[in-house]
């Protein structure tokens, strides 16, 4: 007897990150609560890099306007969230396959408690969000010169 099994590496993984960052107590954790596209809202892809002066978010939301996007930060939690609308027009249309998500969404991470919430910048361009998040002069490297006994 054939069984059919279906394999879902990309929810393994989104599995896994999730796990892992509640052991870690991973900053910039995810708070989402499904990763299965297919029986959850859209949740738009995000990229998380650092420097030594700070933090940079850049959030995939093709198709968002810069009006239907809102970008908070309450007790460290920064959340992005807002409306992918779909087009009105669909008299006449006979559709054959729907892919593309539509409706709310929300994200959210928790911030280290070094950057400088206040100071938070954000920009969209060809459908991405750019959030830069400064850190305090406190979390950035301080070089200490080791002097020579004498």
């Amino acid at each position: 007897m054939n069984h059919l099994t279906t394999h879902r590496p990309i929810r393994n993984l989104f599995n896994l990150h999730n796990e892992m960052g509640r052991i870690f107590g991973d900053a910039f954790g995810s708070h989402e609560g499904g990763t299965d596209t297919e029986e959850t809202p859209w949740v738009p892809r995000v990229d998380i890099t650092e420097t030594e002066n700070g933090f940079e978010i850049r959030a995939e939301l093709p198709g968002v306007s810069e009006n239907d996007i809102n970008v908070s930060v309450t007790d460290n939690l920064l959340t992005i969230k807002g409306k992918k609308r779909q087009a009105e027009e669909t008299e006449g249309k006979n559709y054959h396959r729907v892919e593309r998500r539509y409706g709310n969404f929300q994200r959210s991470f928790t911030l280290p408690r070094s950057v400088k919430v206040e100071a938070i910048e954000a920009g969209c361009k060809d459908g991405v969000l750019t959030l830069g998040i400064p850190k305090a002069e406190a979390a950035k490297p301080t070089e200490i010169s080791i002097k020579a006994n004498s």
